[in-house]
């Protein structure tokens, strides 16, 4: 362009002389035209600054990788199951403890079996929805072992019989031999123990909505440990039955301990009623003279509850007469002046003793009191 200008001036004379201060003049131009070009081209850059800003910074803030960051983390203990993450963990700690037997070894578990269905002495499955909390016991044995495992506060009514301990004296009655129904339903209990006696009228109760367990009287010392048993788990009082159990199971031990070098114990007749009837094989009364290491002249008896006849005692010469009757006023004094008694090694030597009936007949905790004073009665010098 400047070429084409100075080519376009005419040849004058005066052109040499205005020649220098043109060429000037179109320098400065051009200098002008650079520096206007250089102010154009930062143009063309903006847009890659634009490009540069919005790809660059937008792209880590866009750039949620910090998103995924707590995703990362949050997974990672919880794979971890490891002592690292115990802190966060509590719930995991938590669930492993939930099977663990901290929970089952709470007597809870004993305690909590309910509902729980026990077969009663008939083969009858009860059902019980909860623990009993009112029961009427027709059994005196029965009502001994309620309250000798801690159920006592539990019978709201027990039969005539039920004379032991003095709390059970004390309770309303209920007939031991004809129950009454409607007097069973005014006490509102929500179980009844009923013994051999009210068998026959089991199903009765039982159609007025009552629940019902039928126990059969116990004809042996196993047969108390049974009912313990099965009473403590009637009431969820399992353990404190265990421990009546073994502790009668302790006091047989030291008896029979104390006598098992006698070889040849002393000849009994254990007299139940005033009428000679006695206890033979298959009764308490025999478990316990064998327990004392004695010898019962009844034993091998037809039946397990003998009437004998005068002579027949007069001839096998106990050594010692026990007295069930003595709370009936029979004693050393009005036996031994029976017809013939006097020549009787028991009432020449004066071995007459009177015995509690209830402790030696009676399917209860008391039985084990029961061989206590008959082994004291037959062996003065082994037991104090």
């Amino acid at each position: 362009m400047l070429d084409r200008l100075v080519r376009n001036i005419p040849c004058h004379p005066w052109r040499r002389r205005l020649l220098p201060a043109l060429l000037a003049t179109l320098a400065l131009l051009a200098l002008v035209l650079a520096a206007c070009e250089g102010d154009d081209e930062p143009d063309t850059p903006a847009a890659p600054a634009t490009a540069a800003a919005t790809a660059a910074p937008a792209t880590p803030a866009a750039t949620a990788t910090p998103t995924p960051a707590p995703t990362t983390p949050a997974p990672t203990p919880a794979s971890t199951p490891t002592p690292t993450s115990t802190p966060t963990p509590t719930p995991t700690a938590t669930a492993t403890p939930s099977p663990t037997p901290a929970a089952t070894p709470t007597p809870t578990p004993t305690a909590a079996a309910y509902p729980r269905t026990i077969e009663d002495s008939a083969g009858t499955a009860v059902t019980l929805e909860a623990a009993p909390e009112r029961i009427i016991s027709y059994s005196p044995g029965a009502t001994e072992i309620l309250f000798a495992i801690g159920a006592g506060d539990r019978v709201v009514a027990a039969d005539d019989f039920s004379d032991f301990p003095a709390a059970a004296a004390e309770l309303p009655n209920v007939a031991y031999s004809s129950p009454d129904p409607e007097r069973a339903l005014s006490l509102e209990p929500d179980l009844l123990l009923m013994a051999s006696r009210q068998r026959e009228q089991i199903e009765q109760f039982r159609s007025l909505g009552m629940t019902v367990l039928f126990l059969d009287s116990a004809q042996d010392i196993e047969g108390v440990f049974g009912t313990i048993e099965l009473l403590g788990e009637i009431t969820g009082n399992e353990q404190e039955a265990a421990d009546l159990a073994a502790s009668m199971r302790a006091r047989i031990e030291a008896v029979t301990a104390a006598l098992e070098d006698v070889e040849d114990g002393p000849l009994v007749f254990f007299e139940l009623t005033a009428d000679l009837y006695t206890a033979g094989d298959g009764t308490f009364v025999g478990e316990l003279l064998t327990l004392a290491s004695a010898r019962n002249i009844a034993a091998g008896a037809a039946s397990p509850y003998p009437q004998l006849s005068a002579e027949a005692i007069i001839d096998a010469a106990p050594d010692v007469i026990l007295l069930a009757d003595a709370e009936w006023g029979e004693s050393y004094e009005t036996v031994c002046a029976r017809p013939g008694w006097d020549a009787i090694p028991a009432c020449i030597n004066e071995r007459v003793h009177g015995v509690d009936g209830d402790l030696t007949s009676r399917p209860g905790p008391r039985i084990v009191d029961g061989l206590e004073q008959v082994a004291r009665l037959l062996y003065p010098d082994r037991f104090e």
